[in-house]
């Protein structure tokens, strides 16, 4: 229950880039376990010698506050004692001199609270507390329910101040909003990764040490090249090299040259020996994006290479032993392709030792928020923005419904063209609100079902239709055709009469 819980709250905090919000939603799940009225968030800035409160949240009302309250030098030198317990309760708050002084001023009605301190490196940042207006109510298995949440609530505390502009004359919060980002993301860097992506970072962390092959697998821009990079992270050859090939840009009469390199005098052009894509990942990784893309006639030399551990130069004649770790990626259903004779299948069999699935974004719609902050951080630093530019909670509920087709690619792109168009914000997504609109479905199950009572009195061929029809349908299953959760599944149509009638609307 207590692992559920966590998830379950950490999911409500990140809904949403508001303070407020997230706190209100948070609230809203948390008091159905916990005698609460109502919480308030404050953070503590020895500088100015004065807590300062940024959101409270109650039945009635969930608000962003700007009020400061002077504390004493003597509350100071109490709040900045180290052993000062990470969590407190206090059923009465005139047992405590700093909470008695400084709580009333924004909640009078206050009776009992439980503190749940934001620290980093021994330093007090602030508190979560956790309020009810009678006495007595909180036991110490309320508390064990929320200390955990503490490193939420600061990551979410320090996106909040940077929003404000207020972060960058906190160098405290600004490393602890650092170092609290690498613990969400996880080491490596994916975001997500205590979220939509924890069962693929599970099997991250299952392989990443052994040399046993990977073929990821998901919709084009879900993230593939991110977690081959984890998988190299977390490997023992993570200070070799880890080359990335995208298989689909390489023109099918380079393929052998770029794969596998030259000897001098291979061809017309060739002025020395050049190594090729796998030689430079030599003890290291090579990651094969676009995996489905490669011509039979290189599936067949891959194949070889994969089996011999060797490669030989174009023009060569000397085998060069390799001693690398191949990280395959496709967004296409190679399963299917095999069925087509389009894929080699004992090459489907030698990459997919070890498939890991990765999750659309629409699949992981918890992520979208943190996705959003950290895009929108790092776009701050591309156009050398001052202050980030905020995303008002409206607008995320744009970003959380739309369907994503392109995935996190295609939601880097609309964060970037939102934020050349207002860079001081707010940021503004009418455009996919259209796009939405325009595509109204009613979802029922697994199948989806379009109100023709949207349709415009201009009508289009009825070709025309089911042909952008079924092209939205592989857009959403990334090109599967065939199998569970494929298009022919989808559309409740036998696959041979989907391929057929594709073939005839010029689909394929």
């Amino acid at each position: 229950m207590k692992q559920e819980f966590y998830h379950q709250a950490t999911q409500c905090l990140c809904s949403s880039l508001s303070l407020e919000v997230a706190l209100q939603n948070y609230y809203g799940y948390v008091k159905q376990y916990l005698p609460i009225d109502g919480i308030f968030l404050n953070i503590y800035r020895p500088e100015h010698a004065d807590i300062q409160f940024l959101a409270h949240v109650n039945e009635q009302q969930a608000v962003a506050l700007d009020k400061q309250v002077k504390i004493s030098a003597e509350m100071g030198q109490v709040l900045q004692q180290n052993d000062r317990p990470v969590i407190r309760i206090i059923n009465d708050i005139e047992q405590d001199k700093v909470t008695s002084f400084v709580a009333p001023q924004v909640i009078p009605e206050i009776g009992s609270v439980i503190l749940l301190r934001m620290i980093s490196d021994n330093t007090h940042l602030g508190v979560v507390g956790f309020y009810a207006k009678q006495a007595g109510l909180f036991k110490p298995l309320h508390a064990d329910l929320i200390e955990p949440h503490k490193d939420t609530f600061s990551l979410i505390t320090a996106f909040n101040l940077r929003g404000r502009n207020l972060l960058r004359a906190n160098q405290v919060l600004s490393q602890e909003n650092d170092s609290l980002k690498r613990a969400m993301f996880s080491a490596d860097g994916v975001v997500g990764a205590e979220g939509g992506l924890k069962k693929v970072m599970a099997q991250v962390d299952a392989i990443a040490e052994l040399n046993t092959s990977v073929l990821m697998l998901g919709e084009t821009g879900c993230g593939k090249e991110v977690i081959a990079n984890a998988i190299h992270a977390k490997s023992n050859r993570v200070n070799q090299p880890f080359i990335k090939v995208n298989c689909g840009a390489i023109p099918e009469t380079l393929i052998d040259s770029e794969l596998f390199g030259y000897e001098k005098g291979a061809f017309t052009g060739a002025d020395g020996r050049k190594a090729g894509y796998f030689e430079q990942a030599n003890g290291g990784t090579i990651f094969l994006d676009e995996i489905g893309e490669l011509p039979l006639s290189a599936q067949v030399r891959l194949l070889r290479v994969l089996q011999n551990s060797s490669i030989t130069r174009v023009g060569g004649y000397e085998n060069v032993d390799l001693n690398i770790r191949v990280i395959a990626a496709t967004h296409r259903n190679l399963q299917a392709m095999v069925h087509e004779k389009t894929f080699r299948e004992d090459l489907w069999y030698r990459l997919s030792v070890f498939p890991i699935e990765i999750p659309a974004l629409r699949q992981r719609r918890s992520d979208i928020p943190l996705l959003v902050q950290y895009f929108i951080e790092t776009l701050a630093a591309k156009f050398n923005l001052e202050q980030l530019p905020r995303v008002m909670p409206e607008q995320l509920a744009v970003l959380n419904n739309y369907s994503w087709p392109g995935n996190v690619r295609e939601l880097i792109n609309v964060l970037e063209r939102a934020i050349i168009q207002k860079p001081q914000g707010p940021l503004s997504f009418e455009l996919l609100q259209a796009q939405s609109d325009e595509e109204i479905t009613i979802k029922t199950g697994q199948t989806i079902v379009v109100d023709p009572s949207y349709a415009s009195d201009k009508l289009v061929p009825l070709d025309t239709m089911i042909g952008k029809y079924i092209s939205h349908a592989m857009r959403i299953t990334g090109g599967k055709l065939y199998g569970p959760g494929g298009a022919a599944e989808l559309l409740d149509i036998n696959p041979n009469t989907l391929k057929s009638k594709m073939k005839k609307l010029g689909l394929c």
